[in-house]
């Protein structure tokens, strides 16, 4: 579904990825892992069509990314954000709705959609209150909600376990492995445990703009995570990866 083929990406003269060449087809679940700042976060922002790439392609169903109009790529690509955004006053099931505009000349029911994605939420009964009233956990989860009402072919995830308590967090993984059987995932993360459960492939970053990808039980090594952090990780630590 997404082919990247000898992708590399600057940033203020930072080369911070270099001749990245990956398939990521709908019944895969990526983590792009990596250590702060080394462009986990502007890859997710490329595929998404908000960063610009000069050198390689980015191809979705055969289409080159930066040909596809707005609503074409809504339709095929949902981003949820890292950083939490100040909201309009509205309530929450009305910010969830906001995430059926990709298909708005669509005959598609949006009220099914919606309420779904609030049930999948925990979020049913806080539909009606105001998102400015809520709190850090609960406007993530409307975030996630409103991903998931866009129902885009692909879902590019930036840290979507933040301000989430661990048993919605195994819930939510749970959740997305899930809908990977049918879409193309992609969650930018640091919870490696996460990663070795849930998810089938892995894009690593480990400087100089350098990556591995592959499948999970392949790039998910002690000699990789070595190089990614800059230090050894304790056994007992890595026994439990």
């Amino acid at each position: 579904m997404i082919e990247i083929d000898g992708l590399s990406l600057n940033i203020d003269q930072k080369l911070l990825l270099s001749d990245l060449s990956i398939t990521i087809d709908k019944g895969e679940f990526w983590a792009i892992l990596g250590k702060n700042g080394t462009g986990k976060t502007t890859l997710l922002h490329t595929l998404a069509g908000l960063q610009n790439y000069s050198e390689g392609s980015i191809k979705i169903d055969g289409f080159e990314l930066k040909n596809l109009n707005f609503l074409t790529r809504a339709q095929q690509l949902a981003l949820l954000p890292q950083i939490q955004e100040s909201s309009l006053d509205c309530s929450v099931q009305q910010a969830v709705s906001y995430g059926r505009y990709a298909w708005h000349k669509n005959n598609t029911p949006n009220l099914e959609i919606v309420s779904q994605a609030l049930h999948d939420m925990e979020l049913s009964d806080l539909a009606q209150k105001s998102i400015q009233a809520l709190s850090g956990g609960e406007l993530r989860k409307v975030e996630i909600a409103t991903i998931l009402a866009q129902d885009s072919a692909a879902m590019l995830l930036d840290e979507p376990l933040n301000h989430l308590d661990l048993a919605f967090r195994y819930k939510l993984m749970q959740k997305l492995k899930d809908l990977s059987q049918n879409k193309a995932i992609i969650m930018v993360t640091h919870d490696i445990q996460y990663v070795q459960q849930y998810c089938s492939h892995i894009i690593m970053f480990y400087g100089k703009s350098r990556v591995i990808s592959g499948k999970t039980n392949d790039v998910l090594t002690q000699k990789n995570l070595t190089k990614m952090l800059g230090v050894e990780l304790p056994d007992s630590i890595l026994k439990n990866i």
